[in-house]
């Protein structure tokens, strides 16, 4: 009778851990998804802003230059947020 209250105890356990890592999965799959979703709205706000400099690129890049910066370290601190959530 004991070991059947053991493994039943056991089996409890076992079933809310795993019950709160796929919480904690479901809910981190969200909250990355959210960060990638405003990530990548960024990324295309960038790259419409670098068109008109394609063209002419060493005549224009110093007037984009602090833009492009300042939007590449956006970019890469918030990619760099969703590999530390993974």
């Amino acid at each position: 009778m004991d070991a059947q209250k053991t493994l039943e105890e056991i089996k409890e356990t076992v079933e809310q851990i795993r019950d709160e890592v796929a919480l904690k999965a479901h809910l981190g799959k969200a909250e990355v998804a959210e960060e990638l979703e405003k990530i990548e709205k960024k990324w295309d706000e960038l790259k419409q802003q670098l068109k008109p400099y394609t063209d002419d690129v060493e005549k224009k890049a110093g007037d984009a230059g602090a833009a492009v910066e300042l939007a590449a370290e956006e970019l890469k601190a918030g990619f760099k947020r969703i590999r530390d959530i993974l």
